[in-house]
């Protein structure tokens, strides 16, 4: 892997306009840092966010090499939210590769370095290796196991759930599913089974058949990083009908919807672009 030996920089000015959702979700953090809740929303954010990773040099087919950072703490590679916030504290062209925050975590993972996140703000934040290695871990575990319900539910309830895990949930799923191409609702209830038990489920309309799979995962991974000690949550796709049956008496959610962008001009890394297949740090 390549390495800068330079120290980490001064702090730059905040070029960026506006607060971005990992901001946000940092500011909340570290306004409670007691709060395990905050904590795990940031991790969630940090995951479904697009990062922009300092390089330093021109990624390679297949290679990224991350500049490096002496820190107190470690060496640290550089991330930011916006391509403003890099650009203003670069002070000039640098080369970077714009990466989902949950492949990054699975790059940095075991490379024994930290993740300085927005290192030109006042409210910066470093991740060091044990935190990278436990998102990395978490995540990998949640899309080993889907919880897709392989039978369809005899009828629907409101969720019957205690108020305060409700909270830690609703906004957790409604995190994770925003911005999915073709979602036409979610509702969270209470799911009566053939063999006569209860259970919660997300009733999900709109996803085709090809992405069931993808979507259980992304939904056992808001699971995972939504606060609650412990919950089992089934996905099910029902049809037109019983869709209308379960939003008659659910929790319906509020994703933000999809918003296709027009092609970038400028792409800055083709490394990455398919989170099955990450690019190797060198």
């Amino acid at each position: 892997m390549s390495q800068d030996q330079s120290s980490a920089p001064d702090r730059a000015s905040d070029p960026a306009q506006g607060q971005t959702p990992l901001a946000l979700a940092l500011a909340r953090m570290q306004a409670a840092p007691q709060n395990d809740a905050a904590r795990l929303a940031f991790y969630g954010v940090l995951a479904d966010s697009e990062l922009f990773l300092m390089l330093a040099e021109e990624a390679q087919p297949g290679q990224l090499s991350p500049r490096l950072f002496d820190l107190e703490m470690g060496r640290a590679a550089l991330v930011f939210d916006s391509e403003a916030r890099l650009a203003g504290f670069a002070g000039q062209a640098v080369d970077y590769a714009a990466l989902p925050g949950r492949v990054l975590a699975g790059m940095l993972s075991g490379q024994a370095l930290s993740m300085m996140v927005n290192p030109d703000s006042p409210d910066a934040t470093l991740l060091p290796p044990d935190a990278l290695h436990w998102l990395a871990e978490t995540l990998a575990q949640t899309a080993a196991a889907p919880t897709m319900a392989g039978t369809r539910p005899l009828g629907f309830a409101p969720p019957d759930m205690a108020a305060d895990a409700l909270a830690l949930l609703r906004p957790a799923l409604e995190r994770r599913l925003s911005g999915v191409p073709g979602l036409k609702g979610a509702v969270l209830a209470q799911a009566h089974w053939a063999d006569g038990h209860n259970g919660t489920v997300l009733a999900l309309a709109g996803v085709p058949a090809s992405a069931h799979a993808a979507m259980a995962r992304a939904v056992a991974e808001a699971l995972a990083l939504s606060g609650l000690d412990e919950g089992a949550l089934d996905v099910v796709f029902p049809d037109a009908g019983a869709m209308a049956s379960v939003s008659a008496v659910g929790l319906a959610l509020s994703p933000a919807p999809h918003n296709p962008q027009q092609p970038r001009t400028h792409q800055p890394a083709a490394p990455g672009t398919d989170p099955s297949r990450p690019p190797r740090l060198r």
